[in-house]
């Protein structure tokens, strides 16, 4: 009985059950979403800040990318948090504030989420396949661009329908079922871009990157290592994003199509999606921990992508201590680096000129320099 009230855009009160257990999970699970996201977007803005404040380059391509992203994932775990609302009230109530607010942060957050996955993808593959970066104020625009797109998309649906666009839609609030268009053209079609695109190009990346490991493609070992290390990674950027998304993609599109859907697969699906803010910043703080606590040279826009991966390929455990050297005032690159003999997990390498002490530590097979 309670599952036939589904598709009715009309207030549920009290709450059946299976949708109240449903929605302790979805909220409880959109509550560690924002709370991480938040996070480690103090964290990447502390870093911007006071990287800016000492150095006149500009910064990372990708370290923006990356903060917009967990941005758009703040959005959209305030959306899956407001279930909380529901919870106190026992009831989901289309009339309230909260009712709207939600339904907009659910459309800006899934959108802008899904956009910034897609850029990311598309700059990690010009960046390492072609070695190409936008200029500063072409990537600027990009930005400014994706960001009104999704608030326009919101903005539309809005305008054409003031009174009733953010109504219950199963579960918890967002775009009135009986405007299936303006659901479809003004979000579902470019999460399934983003979804797509993410998929196809991240395949394209890690295909080149393992060709150009086999070949030995890179001239230094530490850019090799890197590049084998990205190959193993980057495969679970598209994964971690289509299982959190899919879901409710196929649930709303089956709605749409007149199929049946129930309160607890929708609760499922809501979990998985407010999971991906979670998700996503376990993900890059792992994968991408030079970002957030390596060296300023990370966030220099001269760092390619691969300077972002840092995790040991090999897995090993241990600790690598390395003696190198360089000219006056100049980093050494990696092309006049040496390798040395290895003792158990030590190793050392000695070149001409002024040395210089550096050790690298590795535990669970992720890797830091100190």
């Amino acid at each position: 009985m309670a599952d036939s009230l589904v598709n009715e855009p009309t207030t549920l009160a009290p709450l059946p059950p299976t949708l109240h257990r449903g929605l302790i999970a979805v909220a409880v699970l959109g509550f560690l979403s924002f709370l991480t996201s938040l996070a480690l977007l103090c964290r990447l803005g502390y870093r911007l800040v006071t990287w800016k404040r000492k150095s006149q380059a500009r910064v990372n391509q990708f370290t923006i990318l990356l903060f917009n992203l967990v941005f758009a994932d703040v959005q959209q775990s305030v959306a899956f948090l407001l279930n909380t609302e529901w919870l106190r009230r026992n009831a989901l109530d289309v009339a309230s504030p909260t009712c709207w607010a939600q339904g907009w942060f659910v459309s800006t957050g899934d959108l802008a989420s899904g956009l910034f996955t897609l850029a990311i993808a598309v700059h990690s593959f010009l960046d390492i396949v072609h070695d190409f970066r936008l200029g500063h104020k072409a990537f600027l625009a990009c930005l400014a661009l994706l960001w009104a797109f999704v608030y326009v998309c919101a903005i539309i649906g809005v305008a054409l329908h003031p009174s009733d666009f953010y109504v219950r839609a199963g579960a918890w609030c967002w775009i009135n079922v009986k405007y299936s268009s303006e659901r479809l053209w003004l979000h579902y079609f470019f999460v399934i871009v983003a979804e797509f695109g993410t998929v196809i190009i991240y395949a394209l990346t890690y295909l080149i990157l393992r060709r150009r490991v086999a070949e030995s493609f890179y001239t230094t070992s530490d850019t090799q290592l890197r590049a084998r290390s990205a190959a193993k990674l980057i495969i679970a950027y598209p994964i971690v994003y289509v299982l959190c998304t899919l879901p409710l993609v196929i649930m709303r599109l089956t709605s749409m199509a007149g199929g049946a859907v129930t309160f607890p697969q929708l609760c499922v699906a809501g979990a998985l999606i407010t999971s991906n803010g979670w998700l996503d910043v376990l993900l890059y703080t792992v994968t991408r921990r030079a970002l957030l606590f390596g060296s300023d040279e990370a966030l220099d826009e001269r760092s390619g992508v691969l300077d972002t991966f840092r995790l040991r390929p090999d897995g090993a455990f241990g600790v690598t201590t390395t003696i190198e050297a360089g000219g006056l005032g100049r980093r050494p690159s990696s092309r006049h680096r040496r390798k040395g003999r290895s003792w158990g997990g030590w190793s050392a390498g000695v070149v001409v000129g002024r040395v210089r002490w550096g050790v690298r530590r590795s535990w669970l097979g992720w890797g830091w320099a100190e």
